[in-house]
This record gives C-alpha cells, structure tokens and sequence, in this order.
C-alpha cells in the first residue's frame, strides 16, 4: 500500500468519529480518567485487530480495558530499557551526584544529564521498530507471547519493506508530537480530544499495515 494512501484513508476514518458525536464524547472523557482511559487504548486495539471501515461503537467495556492493559504491557516490556537510561539520566540532572565535590565527577554528571535521554530517544525509537509490529501480531492474533515471535515480526516488517516501515514510523511520531504540542499550546482539553483522535488514526493506519504484511490487502 502506498504510504499517502495509508495516511489519507486514516485520517478520513478518524474524521468519521465526528459523524457519532455521543461516542466520541464518551471516549474523550474515558481518556482524561487514569486507569479508566487504558478503555481508548482497547478501542484501538479493537480497530486494529477488526479494520473497520467506521469507527465503532464502544461496547463491552471489560473486554476494551484487558485489551488497553494488555497493550500498555507490551509497549512497557519493549520500552523498558530506554525507560531505566530515562530514568538515570533525571535523577543526574535532579542532582543525583551533587555531593561529588570534584570537578570530573561534576562533569561526568552534567554529561550523563544530557547524554542519557538522547540515547534513551534513540533506543525507544530502535526498540518501537520491532515493538509496535510486534504489538500489532499480538493484537490480530489475540496472542500476548507473539510480542516475542522476533523472526515472525521481522517477516512482517520485511514484506512492507524496512524503509517505508521505518518513514511511516517516523511519521506517526512527528503527528503525535505535533498533536501533544498543540495540546499543551492551547488547552488540555484540546489535547484530550486529540489524543482520541490520534489513538484512532494510528490504530486504522496500523490495521492498514498488518493488512499489507499479512497479505490480506
């Protein structure tokens, strides 16, 4: 599938939730409780594994939330080490290593302060390569191991082709910043209604790409 042809059809299928106004209400304010909004991580879920042509309606909640936690699991398996060097790198710019008097020791922590969460950026974005397809599978399959099914995913990503892989991850991380900005800039509940918006976007552009990798398009 040709990658604008991914991104218009996405788009237009995230535009279709303003068509049911009642269940997008509800899925913005799911998604500003804790806990309770891992329910629009399942909606995602649930147009990634279905792909359908509208947005659904949200029903059987239990079943939405497993799915989100699910989700969210699986993305923390594969983002926890960028997540431990995040981690190390905030507490050496909080001052973790300000009862050094030494002038290298002060040094060596200024250095990991700002080093550290660039590798982490770098690390989150290599591990994201194998780790949203490897979601994807887990999610179409109802099958939490096929996280781990290295080689299988791998094939997956390889009958897209790495490089138009990689391009539309990219992509979707440039739209989700862009997205969180504008959110921050304006209101939060500009931010919440986007962040809906982008969950239903990147779970019909991702549905579109386990289509092309499992020959189902």
């Amino acid at each position: 599938m040709d990658l604008s042809d991914n991104l218009n059809r996405s788009a237009s299928f995230a535009g279709k939730l303003f068509s049911n106004l009642g269940n997008l209400i509800i899925l913005i304010v799911l998604g500003i409780i804790p806990i309770v909004n891992l329910i629009v991580t399942g909606y995602f879920a649930k147009i990634v594994r279905e792909n359908p042509e509208e947005p659904p309606k949200l029903s059987d909640y239990g079943k939405l939330f497993i799915d989100g936690l699910l989700v969210v699991i699986a993305s923390i398996i594969y983002m926890i080490v960028p997540i431990i060097i995040l981690g190390v790198g905030l507490v050496f710019s909080l001052g973790g290593c300000a009862f050094y008097s030494p002038e290298p020791m002060s040094l060596l922590a200024s250095l990991l302060s700002s080093g550290l969460p660039i590798v982490a950026l770098i690390l989150a974005f290599i591990f994201a390569i194998f780790g949203v397809m490897a979601i994807g599978n887990m999610i179409r399959t109802g099958n939490f191991s096929k996280i781990f099914a290295f080689s299988e995913n791998w094939q997956l990503i390889q009958r897209i082709g790495l490089g138009n892989y990689i391009l539309w991850l990219v992509i979707m991380f440039v739209i989700g910043l862009i997205a969180a900005a504008i959110g921050s800039m304006i209101h939060w509940i500009i931010g919440s209604i986007l962040w809906v918006l982008l969950e239903v976007f990147y779970g019909k552009s991702l549905a579109l790409m386990l289509n092309e990798a499992m020959g189902l398009s």
